[in-house]
C-alpha cells in the first residue's frame, strides 16, 4: 500500500518545463467490453455514469471561494468502455459536488479513436471552456490541440497522458504504472512459498501487445522473479489478441499449461485477460495452478471472492483518490499557480492487492470494485479541509 496517501501537504515547487520525455505509440485501455453505466447525458457529450448518492463521507462543510465556482470543464476520455474510466468520470463529478463548485462537465468519449480525441479537444477550445481534463489519451495523439489550448490560455490537466514534462500540460497525474505490479508480484512469490514450501516454483506470464504503458509492470515481474532462485519463468506469451481478448487468452492459458504440465502459477499483466485465463485453466481440470491478475476488473474481484476460481489475487488502484487529486490540480491552475509535476511520486495513488482474506472487507458484496477507496475514503474530508484553506 502506498504510504504517502493523505492530503495534508503543501505543494512542492514546480519543476522546470522541458521537452517531452515520453510518448505512447498505442492505445491505452484496461478493459474490453464493459458496459457504460448510463443515467443521464452530459451537455454536448456522452452518457455519464450515475453519481453516487450524497454519502456524508465528509464531515467538513465546503467553503471554497466564489471565484472557483460555476466553471465549465471539458473532459475527454480515451474510452468509456473501460470501467475504470467510468469510475474516474463519476468521482471527478462527485469531488466537484462535494466541494460545492457547481461545475458543468462536458464529457466526451473518444472511443479509443485519435481523431475523436482531437475533435473533442478542438470543440473545448472553440467553446472556451475554463479548463480541460484529459483521461488516458496520450499527449502524442493531440499535440496540435494541446498547443492550441495553451495559446488560448486554457489549462490542461492530464491523467495518464504519458507526458510528465510536456510544457503544454499543467500536470500529468495518475498511478505509477509498475507499482501495482510490484505489489502483485511480491504477493505471488509469497503466496507460492506458503503453498509449496522450498520446492521449485515454475511460473508463466501472459500479456497482450496493446499498450506500451503496461510493459513496465511486466518488467517488474520478470526482474523480481529472476532475483529468487526458487522461481523460474518457464513460459512467456505476450501475444494475446487485443480484439479477441476472452477467447484468445483462454486458449493461450490452456496451451501454456499443456506445454508445461508442471507449471504452478500464471501472472496476467494485461487486466482483461486474467478472468478468461483462469476460466481456461479451470476448464482444463487443473486443480493446483494459481492465477494472479493486474487490476482484473470487477469480474476479477468477484472471481477472487468466490474462492473457487484459479484467480486468487488481483491488484487494484484507488480511482476516487486519483479523481479528487485531479480536481485539486484544476483548482490550482484556476488559481494561477503551477502544479507539482512530480506529484505522482510525492503523492502516489494508493493501491492494494485483493485476495480471499480482505476482499469481503475491502469490497463488500454488492458494491463496485471500481469505487474502492483506501481507508474507506476518509481522505475526502482532508481534501475538503485543505481546499477550504487554499482556495478560499
Amino acid at each position: 500500500m502506498s504510504g504517502n496517501n493523505t492530503p495534508g501537504w503543501r505543494s512542492l515547487p514546480s519543476q522546470p518545463s522541458v521537452s517531452r520525455a515520453t510518448v505512447l505509440r498505442g492505445l491505452v485501455g484496461t478493459a474490453v467490453g464493459v458496459p457504460v453505466l448510463a443515467a443521464c447525458t452530459r451537455d454536448g457529450g456522452t452518457p455519464a455514469a450515475s453519481a453516487p448518492a450524497a454519502s456524508g463521507a465528509s464531515d467538513v462543510t465546503a467553503a471554497l471561494g466564489s471565484s472557483y465556482k460555476g466553471k465549465t470543464i471539458g473532459v475527454v476520455f480515451l474510452t468509456l468502455l473501460d470501467e475504470n474510466e467510468v469510475s474516474i468520470q463519476k468521482w471527478l463529478e462527485q469531488a466537484a459536488k462535494d466541494a460545492g463548485l457547481d461545475w458543468k462537465f462536458i464529457a466526451v468519449d473518444a472511443k479509443g479513436d485519435q481523431a475523436q480525441a482531437q475533435t473533442a479537444m478542438s470543440s473545448f477550445i472553440t467553446r472556451k471552456v475554463d479548463a480541460i481534463v484529459v483521461v488516458v489519451v496520450p499527449a502524442i495523439f493531440i499535440n496540435a490541440q494541446l498547443k492550441q489550448a495553451q495559446a488560448a490560455g486554457i489549462p490542461v490537466v492530464g491523467n495518464l497522458m504519458f507526458a510528465q514534462f510536456d510544457p503544454t500540460i499543467a500536470v500529468d497525474y495518475g498511478p505509477l504504472l509498475d507499482h501495482d505490479a510490484l505489489l502483485l508480484t511480491h504477493y505471488l512469490m509469497s503466496d507460492q512459498k506458503s503453498r509449496r514450501g522450498s520446492d521449485p516454483v515454475k511460473v508463466g506470464i501472459l500479456d497482450a501487445p496493446v499498450s506500451e504503458a503496461l510493459v513496465p509492470g511486466r518488467k517488474v515481474f520478470e526482474t523480481l522473479i529472476g532475483l529468487d532462485d526458487q522461481f523460474e519463468i518457464v513460459a512467456a506469451d505476450y501475444s494475446v489478441s487485443g480484439t479477441d481478448t476472452v477467447g484468445d487468452s483462454t486458449k493461450r492459458a490452456q496451451g501454456m499449461i499443456q506445454a508445461n504440465p508442471d507449471i504452478n502459477a500464471i501472472f496476467c499483466n494485461y487486466p482483461p485477460i486474467a478472468v478468461p485465463a483462469a476460466s481456461g485453466i479451470e476448464q482444463s481440470g487443473k486443480k493446483d495452478i494459481q492465477v494472479y491478475g493486474r487490476i482484473a476488473q470487477s469480474a476479477g474481484v468477484e472471481a477472487v471472492r468466490s474462492g473457487t476460481s484459479p484467480l486468487v489475487a488481483t491488484s487494484w488502484v484507488d480511482w476516487p483518490y486519483q479523481s479528487y487529486t485531479i480536481i485539486e490540480q484544476v483548482l490550482i491552475v484556476l488559481k494561477g499557480d503551477e502544479p507539482n509535476r512530480l506529484l505522482a511520486l510525492t503523492r502516489p495513488v494508493p493501491d492494494v492487492v485483493f485476495d480471499a482474506s480482505n476482499v469481503d472487507e475491502q469490497v463488500p458484496e454488492g458494491t463496485k470494485a471500481a469505487d474502492w477507496m483506501f481507508a474507506g475514503g476518509a481522505y475526502r474530508s482532508q481534501f475538503l479541509a485543505r481546499w477550504n484553506e487554499v482556495f478560499a
